[in-house]
């Protein structure tokens, strides 16, 4: 036990070693070319709601939130960042090379704002008894959220338009509340999902790398019992990665990042692949899946063929959620994390701005446009 102990120590010590070069690399590019970089940044601000778990409760929980426009967004679309487990907000706005990995910036630069929330029980939210916090309670958060926007409640800021963006487990939560309140988002984008899971690559892959969280240094005396789990040290790349297209340096900082998820949210999340909710979805959706996702693809849905993609996911909704699909050559499952991220983020905008547009008004092809 004493020799794992220093092995870890070892690795730990150098990884904290590479992250300091990282962040230190990444401030020094920054300060050689802040003029350039100040013109495209977002103006973000942070913000708290108080949420419950569940219609009628009294417990009132926080959930934290970060706000980004480039200039006024007042007239904006706001698109809702939901990312998946043992992620937090960062997921969406990864600290390095933001250019390149930071759909938050890609998404305000093209006229979006994004509202960028650590869901209940990552990062600054609260972290109730990981029990209650299953798919439901997720996605319930996520309906108060989207009346909190469309009332005023964050920022002074009424917005007239919402699309919910998901990562995995974020996406599981965006399936649920969209099904539970068809029509109340004007659309959403689901990456890193598909209803199909591979069951032998949970079995013989995700299954073990996964441990209670008490178990891990960096989160020692955080959660006193097993309701919260996170990562094995130094398994996140098998899981999520397509390796060949990974920078090692994100690989290492995600690993440094990384946060928990709720024995609620594993228990009921991964079900939403076979549940009917997604029957009762309105308005646009659009699938975003990495050709090498192998938490998803190659059980029944070859993911390196769109056409076999698109047919098989439509026959999970209704005619009236329109759905659109798009496959991203060379990446995995954490497609924000990848070297080709820009390409997943191209797609996702694209679409957004056919289906829903990034302002007030109609959009030129909304769902329903032949």
């Amino acid at each position: 036990m004493k020799h794992h102990d220093k092995q870890t120590t070892g690795r730990l010590a150098n990884r904290e070693s590479l992250i300091i070069a990282i962040l230190m690399t990444a401030a020094g590019v920054f300060a050689t070319a802040q003029p350039a970089a100040a013109e495209t940044m977002p103006k973000c601000s942070d913000h708290t709601l108080n949420v419950t778990l569940a219609p009628g409760e009294t417990e009132t929980l926080q959930l934290a939130g970060t706000l980004c426009s480039q200039g006024l967004a007042a007239g904006k679309t706001v698109q809702i960042l939901l990312h998946g487990s043992t992620y937090a907000r960062y997921y969406w706005d990864f600290p390095y090379q933001t250019e390149h990995y930071s759909y938050v910036r890609a998404a305000t630069k093209r006229g979006y704002a994004t509202f960028n929330l650590d869901r209940i029980g990552y990062g600054a939210s609260d972290h109730p008894d990981g029990n209650r916090v299953d798919i439901d309670a997720n996605a319930f958060v996520v309906h108060q959220v989207v009346e909190a926007l469309c009332a005023g409640e964050v920022a002074s800021q009424r917005f007239e338009k919402v699309i919910v963006v998901g990562h995995s487990m974020g996406s599981f939560t965006a399936v649920n509340y969209a099904g539970s309140f068809p029509g109340e988002a004007d659309g959403i984008i689901l990456t890193g999902f598909l209803h199909d899971l591979s069951d032998s690559f949970i079995n013989s892959t995700f299954a073990p790398a996964v441990y209670p969280a008490t178990l891990d240094e960096k989160f020692a005396g955080q959660f006193p019992s097993s309701d919260y789990l996170t990562t094995m040290p130094d398994t996140r790349g098998d899981l999520f990665y397509y390796l060949p297209n990974a920078n090692p340096e994100v690989l290492a900082l995600d690993e440094a990042l990384k946060q928990t998820v709720t024995v609620g949210e594993l228990g009921t999340g991964l079900a939403m692949v076979s549940d009917p909710i997604s029957f009762q979805i309105k308005g646009p959706v659009q699938v975003v899946i990495g050709e090498f996702d192998y938490v998803f693809c190659g059980n029944l849905v070859n993911c390196s063929n769109k056409a076999a993609v698109q047919n098989y996911e439509k026959a999970f909704y209704s005619a009236e959620a329109c759905v659109d699909t798009a496959v991203i050559s060379d990446s995995g499952h954490d497609l924000n994390l990848h070297t080709n991220a820009n390409a997943a983020y191209s797609q996702m905008l694209s679409w957004a701005n056919r289906t829903v547009g990034s302002t007030a008004g109609a959009a030129p092809q909304p769902c329903g446009t032949p």
